[in-house]
């Protein structure tokens, strides 16, 4: 069966939170880098918001000139520690959806959803609801691109943006790819694509159809990899980071809740998750923790580590309710619940004695 890649963008990530948390600047155009310093400063444009694009504003310009195009835009120097932040839970979301997840920046990531889909009537349905819970938890928008492979998917998540998903379905690749420019392909930059203008390529459907020997020799050995990009060949694996920390999942309630039922459901939903996602990964852990995020905002986090590094469900579960009852009855209604694995290592299945002592019916 066909994979099913999802390449998710958040849209202009920086100017976006900037908006998120000042109301004020929602429909100005807002440009994240340098101090322009009146159309004398130094620097570039790290990222900025749509309306800015509007003046012919874009990521990497120098600050100067994105002043002379939009002098009366607001600039603001980038911080990135609030974005990492904001990243680091928006990541989480993504995991938590995906069989595979690579994360590629701060603001985008590759998820392999192939068996996940299954749950939904359609990868589309999937990504509907991934978006949903995005901008539940944030108030942040993300653009989505749905393919068999991973360089279909990233050209497709940005034909529409902003807050747009785009599939590209099985079979139709090459229909999807053949118009586009060269240059939308992935790792194709300026230059390369001079050079593949210059030799008569300029479009992804010219490229499928170069003879490869041509193509070695008017341009390199790499083009030839590019060929198979256009074809729609690109069996890449969606890799996770080596050295991965943690495996976690986080919730947003539709509605603060205070009800405890409703509550211990949600974590024993996402106690099963998080674990799936472990053993999928050969991975063994051996502290469990929780995240309570009340109405207010306030936030706080619990952990209990074990003795041994294990890889079974069950202490993810009587660990979870366990560290919940520093927080039961609910002082203040509930908006969002974590469970996060850590101190993982690679590791082959282990029975603990915690299992054989439930099983005795203690």
């Amino acid at each position: 069966m066909p994979r099913k890649i999802f390449h998710i963008d958040m849209d202009s990530f920086f100017a976006s939170v900037e908006k998120r948390d000042r109301p004020g600047l929602r429909d100005r155009p807002v440009i994240i880098g340098a101090d322009p310093k009146g159309g004398k400063g130094r620097g570039v444009v790290s990222t900025c918001c749509y309306i800015a694009r509007k003046y012919g504003v874009h990521s990497a310009m120098p600050i100067s000139k994105a002043y002379r195009l939009c002098p009366d835009g607001v600039y603001l120097r980038p911080d990135i520690r609030k974005y990492r932040e904001v990243s680091a839970h928006v990541m989480e979301i993504f995991a938590g959806f995906a069989d595979r997840f690579q994360p590629v920046s701060i603001d985008e990531a590759y998820l392999d959803v192939s068996e996940r889909v299954k749950d939904y009537p359609s990868p589309k349905e999937l990504a509907i609801e991934i978006k949903k819970v995005v901008f539940l938890a944030e108030h942040l928008t993300c653009s989505i691109g749905i393919a068999t492979n991973k360089s279909i998917a990233k050209i497709a998540s940005a034909m529409n943006k902003p807050n747009r998903i785009t599939e590209v379905p099985p079979g139709k690749e090459m229909e999807f790819l053949a118009p586009l420019p060269v240059g939308k392909i992935s790792g194709i930059g300026r230059k390369t694509r001079v050079l593949f203008e210059k030799n008569g390529i300029h479009t992804i459907g010219e490229l499928a159809q170069a003879d490869e020997e041509f193509l070695r020799k008017n341009i390199g050995e790499f083009a030839v990899g590019f060929k198979y990009i256009a074809l729609g060949l690109d069996n890449s694996p969606v890799q996770p980071r080596e050295g991965m920390e943690s495996i976690s999942m986080e919730r947003t309630f539709m509605t603060d809740t205070d009800d405890e039922v409703l509550i211990l459901q949600r974590f024993r939903e996402m106690a099963r998750q998080v674990h799936q996602r472990l053993r999928r990964h050969s991975l063994l852990y051996r502290t469990v923790g929780i995240k309570v995020r009340f109405e207010d905002f306030t936030t706080f986090s619990r952990e209990r580590s074990l003795s041994v590094p294990v890889n079974t469900l069950s202490p993810v579960i009587l660990n979870v309710q366990h560290l919940w009852r520093e927080f039961s009855p609910p002082p203040k209604k509930v908006r969002l619940l974590g469970v996060r694995l850590s101190g993982l290592e690679e590791g082959r299945q282990v029975q603990t004695t915690l299992d054989r002592w439930i099983r005795k019916g203690h």
